[in-house]
């Protein structure tokens, strides 16, 4: 699942690289045959990935507030420094982070506050292409409903590519994707996939077994 995120980002060499057969197309251009200087303006301009481990992504020396608000002031020129500052907190709140703690560097934070940083960040910038790498795979389920409702309200038109191992990440998803080994098994609707995939139903009742239900996206 991750090797396919990473395609789709242009992290993976066309053949004779990891992938051996087939296209990764965006707008109709083969990503795996562009040239490093392209992809990294994809990169920078139509996708992004948030990648499990968040660390990778986050500057150790700046503060969270200061990364987020670099966003910010990138996207929307002229934008003062304090505006920018107060748009940081909010977005830090969205995803269940006290604005308060805008002043602490990402070391400060556990793994599951951390991708939730980046979590903000990816929504400001809202790429056209947003890829999840088991993300959301650090915080409770609570917290998990509450970033699938940001990405609901705040970029409702970005495409959400989401790897996830727990159903309920991906269960409102248009389509779901069932992968083993490498290959897909299964496709659909969280309903559908509860009529016609054993494994998946298998998945979700061992998951769900003595849990309420997650509520449905008002």
């Amino acid at each position: 699942k991750t090797t396919t995120g990473l395609a789709i980002l242009g992290l993976i060499p066309s053949p004779p690289g990891v992938v051996t057969d087939g296209t990764v197309e965006l707008d109709g251009e083969d990503l795996l045959k562009k040239d490093d200087r392209y992809m990294r303006s994809i990169r920078g301009q139509k996708v992004s990935m948030i990648f499990q481990d968040p660390m990778t992504s986050l500057n150790p020396v700046l503060t969270v507030e200061e990364q987020i608000a670099e966003v910010i002031r990138t996207h929307a020129s002229g934008m003062k420094r304090r505006e920018a500052v107060k748009k940081a907190g909010e977005m830090l709140e969205l995803v269940g982070i006290p604005k308060e703690r805008g002043g602490e560097y990402p070391h400060q934070f556990s793994g599951g506050q951390r991708q939730r940083l980046c979590i903000a960040r990816a929504l400001l910038k809202k790429p056209k292409i947003l890829i999840l790498d088991d993300s959301t795979s650090a915080v409770d389920t609570k917290t998990d409903k509450l970033i699938r409702e940001a990405f609901h309200n705040e970029i409702p038109d970005t495409t959400k590519i989401i790897i996830a191992q727990r159903i309920a990440s991906v269960q409102e998803s248009d389509m779901i994707l069932v992968m083993e080994e490498g290959r897909i098994t299964a496709s659909g609707t969280h309903e559908e996939l509860l009529r016609t995939c054993d494994e998946y139903r298998s998945i979700y009742e061992s998951q769900t077994k003595n849990q309420a239900q997650p509520e449905e996206l008002q």
